[in-house]
Order: C-alpha cells, then structure tokens, then sequence
C-alpha cells in the first residue's frame, strides 16, 4: 500500500512541476527544425485522440461487462482494461500533456500569454489526480485482479468526470479560451 502512495505522490509531483513555474522546453532540435511546432501538435492531438477514444469507448464497454456479464467475462473485462490501460492510458497521459507542454512554452510564451492552455492543464492535471495516475497504479499493481466487480461504481464516476474534464480540455484548446481562468 506504501508503494502505491509513494507512486501517486511521485507521479503527481511531476505532473504539478509546471503548475509551479517549472520550464517545460523544447529541446534544441526541435525549436531549430522549421517543422518543430508542427510534429508537436500532430504528436498532441494523435496521443489526446487515442487517449480520449480508448478511454471512453473501453471504460463504457468494460463497465458494462464488468456489471452485468458472468464472472468469468468480467475477469477478462478487468484483464483487457488492465493491458489497455498500461499500454494505451499510461503511455497517451504522459505524451499528450508533454508534447502540448513543449508546444506551448515553445512557441506560444507560456502559460502567462496562453490562459487557456493553463486553464486546459489544470483540467487534466485534476483529472490525473483522481482517475488517470490511481487507475494505472491500481491495474499495475492488480491485487484484485478475481473480482471484476470491484470498484466498478465510483470507477464509473470518475470516469464521467474526467470525461467531462476531456470535454473541457478539447473546448479550451479549439476556442482558446478559458472559463475559469
């Protein structure tokens, strides 16, 4: 249990160093290839594409199963959810905020001259602390691996919040703007 806290605090202290005003830069090549900006949105909206698809569509389809299928459907549910959530969830929450991150304090001055990317970070920076970092910890680690119906309620909450934050998120970045900042 200490493991499992000690990489929540580890991961989310990562996630809030820019929040703090810790520079986020592009490195050198990048920022000197005319294409830089460029591969770095299309890296972006790909990596928050396959992130927001994967989690809507397979937290719909697994909590479904999970709730109502036979026992052993909902182990191979938690199974599928458990291999797409370190394969796709883990890698997709960490290069989708980074590329965006390099893009913005690359080319767009920052936080301070792009509210809405601010706005929109903060967002997925709540959404990390209560659903992205517990959930992947939770399917690594994978104590309950038997019981497909744990959790499976406040999991389907979480999942409709961080959702709605998505939906906020891809509004700050199509609008440039914020609601709340």
């Amino acid at each position: 249990m200490t493991i499992r806290y000690g990489l929540y605090f580890l991961v989310m202290a990562l996630y809030t160093a820019p929040l703090l005003g810790v520079p986020l830069m592009p490195p050198g090549f990048l920022r000197n290839w005319e294409h830089g900006a460029v591969f770095l949105l299309v890296v972006h909206e790909f990596s928050g594409f396959i992130f927001f698809g994967h989690t809507l569509f397979s937290n719909i389809w697994a909590m479904r199963i999970r709730m109502t299928a036979d026992h052993a459907t909902g182990v191979m549910a938690r199974a599928m959810l458990r291999k797409m959530a370190l394969g796709i969830t883990g890698p997709t929450s960490i290069l989708s905020p980074l590329a965006g991150l390099l893009l913005v304090n690359g080319w767009f001055g920052g936080f301070e001259s792009a509210p809405w990317a601010l706005a929109a970070y903060v967002a997925f920076w709540i959404m990390a602390a209560i659903q992205l970092v517990p959930d992947i910890i939770r399917y690594a680690v994978d104590t309950h691996a038997a019981d497909p119906k744990r959790d499976v309620k406040t999991a389907a909450i979480r999942g409709i919040g961080s959702t709605i934050l998505t939906f906020y998120i891809i509004w700050c970045m199509v609008t440039k703007n914020a609601l709340f900042i």
